[in-house]
Parts: C-alpha cells; sequence; structure tokens
C-alpha cells in the first residue's frame, strides 16, 4: 500500500471516513435480519436541524438519528399481516436501483448532506451542501461549496476549478485530483492502493503490466521446462499428490528461511552461503509456483501431466492473468464495479501466494526435483520398428 499525504489528517476527517464504513455495515446487517423482526415498513421524512449528528443506533423500532439533544426516527418499522409483501417491495427498489446503475443507498436532505453507498456524488457548480459529502465505493465530484468534509471510501476526489470546502478532505484506496482555484480550509488526505491513480493512462499502463507478466511467466516457464524437464515435472508431480503436505511445509519454509539466514550471517564461513540463500530461495519458489501453475491448467482443462507441460502452463498462467485484468478493468467503472474489483484482485493475490506456498514446499518434499525416481521425463522423438518416427509420451510413470 502506498500513502500519499499533502498535510496531517484531521481527526474529524478520519471519524467520518469510519462513520461511513460503520454505516455500511449496519445496514448489511439490518438487510440480513431475521424475518420476524423485518416487516411493514414506514417512512417519514424529518426537517434538517441544522445540528450534528451524535449518535446512530438500530432497534426494534427502527433507525433512530440523535442531533444535538433531539431523537429522530427516521424509519420504523412493525409487525402485521403484510410483512411479506413489503420485504418483496423493498428488494425490489433495491434490485431496480442496481439493474438501472445507481447507488444501492442515497441520502440527499435538501443539501445537507449527501451519502452514496456504491454510487458517485457530484455537487454542481452553484450548489451549497450544508454537510459532509461521503461516497463509499464511489467516487464525488466538487464543483461548488461544501461547508463539511469530502470523503470518497474505495474512490477518488475530484475538486473543480471554483469548489470550496470548509472541511477535510479524505480519499481512500483512490486518487486526489484538485484543479486551480480550489479553496480547501481542512486538510487534504490521499491513502491510495497503486501509485497511479485510476484512469485511462494509468489503466492502460496497468493492462500492459499484465500482459508483461503473463508472456514473462511463459517465457520463464518455458526455459524450466528446457533445461530441468524431469525436475519440472517431480515437482508438479508432488503438488497433484500431496497438495496438503506441499502446502503445510511451503508456509514453514519462510520462517526457516530467516532463521537460516541469520544462523549463516553470524558465522564467517557461512556469509557467502548467506549472500546466496535469498537467491536460492526466491528461484526455488518462484520454479515451485510455476510448476503448481501447471497443475492448475492441467485441472482446468482436465488434462493429464503425462501429455505434457506446456499446454497446462499456457493455461494456469493465462487464468491467473486474467483474473489480474478483470479486476484491474473494473476498478475504472462504477457502482458495484469497484467492490467486484476489490474481490477479483483479493482473489488474484491468494491465488498466486498459495500456488507460491504451494510449489515451494513441493520443491522441497521433492527434495530439489529429485522424487519420485519413477517419474522420468522422455520427450525425445524415436523411431518405431516400421521405420516412422514418433514420440513417446513425456512422463512414463512404472
Amino acid at each position: 500500500m502506498s500513502a500519499s499525504w499533502r498535510s496531517e489528517p484531521a481527526g474529524r476527517a478520519r471519524s467520518v471516513a469510519l462513520g461511513a464504513l460503520v454505516a455500511l455495515v449496519a445496514l448489511a446487517g439490518l438487510a440480513a435480519a431475521p424475518s420476524a423482526v423485518a416487516a411493514r415498513v414506514r417512512v417519514s421524512a424529518v426537517a434538517d436541524s441544522g445540528g450534528s449528528v451524535r449518535r446512530i443506533s438500530i432497534s426494534d423500532r427502527g433507525i433512530v438519528v440523535e442531533r444535538g439533544g433531539s431523537r429522530d426516527t427516521t424509519l420504523e418499522w412493525s409487525g402485521g399481516a403484510s410483512d411479506r409483501s413489503a420485504r418483496d417491495r423493498v428488494r425490489q427498489r433495491i434490485r431496480d436501483r442496481v439493474r438501472a446503475g445507481g447507488g444501492v443507498l442515497e441520502v440527499d436532505a435538501g443539501g445537507a448532506g449527501i451519502v452514496r453507498l456504491w454510487s458517485d456524488a457530484h455537487v454542481p457548480a452553484g450548489k451549497l451542501v450544508d454537510g459532509d459529502v461521503v461516497a463509499v465505493f464511489g467516487s464525488v465530484t466538487v464543483e461548488g461549496e461544501v461547508s463539511g468534509d469530502v470523503v470518497a471510501v474505495f474512490g477518488s476526489v475530484h475538486l473543480k476549478s471554483g469548489a470550496r470546502v470548509e472541511g477535510d478532505v479524505v480519499s481512500i484506496g483512490g486518487g486526489l485530483d484538485q484543479a486551480e482555484g480550489v479553496t480547501i480550509n481542512g486538510e487534504s488526505v490521499q491513502l491510495g492502493f497503486s501509485p497511479i491513480t485510476w484512469g485511462l493512462p494509468g489503466l492502460s499502463v496497468l493492462m500492459f503490466a499484465v500482459a508483461a507478466g503473463w508472456m514473462v511467466s511463459m517465457f520463464m516457464g518455458w526455459i524450466f521446462a528446457l533445461l530441468f524437464p524431469t525436475g519440472m515435472l517431480r515437482v508438479a508431480t508432488v503438488v497433484e499428490r500431496r497438495p496438503a503436505a506441499s502446502f503445510f511445509l511451503g508456509v514453514l519454509s519462510l520462517p526457516g528461511f530467516f532463521v537460516s539466514l541469520v544462523l549463516l550471517c553470524i558465522t564467517v564461513i557461512g556469509i557467502p552461503l548467506g549472500i546466496l540463500l535469498p537467491m536460492v530461495y526466491v528461484l526455488m519458489g518462484y520454479a515451485g509456483q510455476l510448476a503448481a501453475t501447471c497443475v492448475l491448467g492441467a485441472r482446468l482443462t482436465r488434462r493429464s501431466l503425462a501429455n505434457g507441460l506446456m499446454t497446462p502452463l499456457l493455461v494456469g498462467t493465462l487464468f491467473v492473468a486474467l483474473l489480474l485484468a478483470a479486476g484491474t478493468a473494473l476498478m475504472a467503472g462504477n457502482g458495484v464495479a469497484r467492490p467486484a474489483s476489490l474481490f477479483l484482485s483479493l482473489s488474484w493475490v491468494l491465488l498466486l501466494l498459495g500456488l507460491g506456498t504451494l510449489g515451494t514446499g513441493a520443491f522441497l518434499l521433492s527434495r530439489f526435483g529429485t522424487r519420485p525416481r519413477e517419474v522420468v521425463w522422455r520427450g525425445h522423438a524415436s523411431v518405431t520398428p516400421g521405420g516412422a518416427s514418433g514420440s513417446i509420451p513425456p512422463p512414463v510413470t512404472p
């Protein structure tokens, strides 16, 4: 994670961001409440008091908002015979809103604050928002004036020329775009997961990096399979036969590596070996990861490793690359595309770590590609009794 600070974050800005996430969790819990609690819904319009919100609570009486010393109930429900139809209507409205591309929840109380979930927030020129503007899984664009804070969680903040923000400006998981002539009386904070601001130029660069990474993996896999065909086949076979033991040993290999490195470096004789150990460990992990990716490709294509390694390697590396490419492409979208992008990106990270751990453990279990001995690569052409040349199936497992 990379962090870019334009100034020290204020406590109020962090509270707004935390409050937005808490509200998201609370609404998710409300939607998953038992059917005995959820029933007929009644929404009552409440005039804005202009005071600060002290607490938002969810109980069996509804959602209660405390402003200063007053208590405003903005949503209530009670039991009744039509509770099923009320729930169905609410769910249908949510489905219609998602299909239409809007946010699941939008709160815009006549200029007294804007909240967007899975949607973008926009303050047009000439408009004054007397409150905070918050977007969760969405971006915020300000052209007018905001008397409170501007917060985007997993989104970017765009401040156009002439925009004015009396509070803090916070972007978590996105970029902060500030044009000339913008007035910010609070703090400006940007916490991003990438040094590249999401947009067309950054997206094209990242997609090119994904394609380049896939080609490098294919090239290195071809080199390993060409130079050490039997060793790669044996490591892949161990991954296929003993995945649990390979994963467990791969997890233990990391602390074992650091312990060995320290022991080698504290002795004069072991210093040269200590210098070479990180390179050996990285090379072993990368080769093991490629072998585990071959097993993944063989499972996806339902193809045996006995038919060769390059086709499973092609399918496995392509699957990993497409997973990252999909997450990268969805990050540039709006609405539900942002959480989907986060899910796919995290899935790619976990898959890559899992393949590396499996491969490292299998490399050690195979004793650096020397076991099992019955697995042998025989991919050279041979001459049949009739004189025609053919090829023997690559591995032989007697």
